[in-house]
């Protein structure tokens, strides 16, 4: 559920990684848009269902201290 006043990162996806740009803007900026998401999960799906791009992500939903997110993770067999 988006909140009043919230704020939403910028973040630009290239090859299945996640990187902040630096910009932060507030919901109204992002209402209505589909590039919007309030989770890391709910920003890998998008990114693997849409490809890379330009996403909004809440503020509080980007881990600490990271500044790049893989998003697609290989899949490793098993023995």
């Amino acid at each position: 559920m988006v909140q009043t006043g919230q704020k939403f990162l910028e973040i630009r996806v290239y090859e299945g990684v996640a990187e902040r740009t630096g910009n932060t803007v507030d919901r109204s900026t992002v209402r209505g848009s589909k590039a919007a998401c309030q989770s890391v999960s709910e920003l890998t799906r998008k990114v693997r269902r849409e490809g890379d791009g330009v996403y909004y992500l809440a503020t509080d939903a980007w881990p600490e201290n990271t500044e790049r997110i893989s998003l697609t993770a290989k899949w490793t067999p098993m023995s």
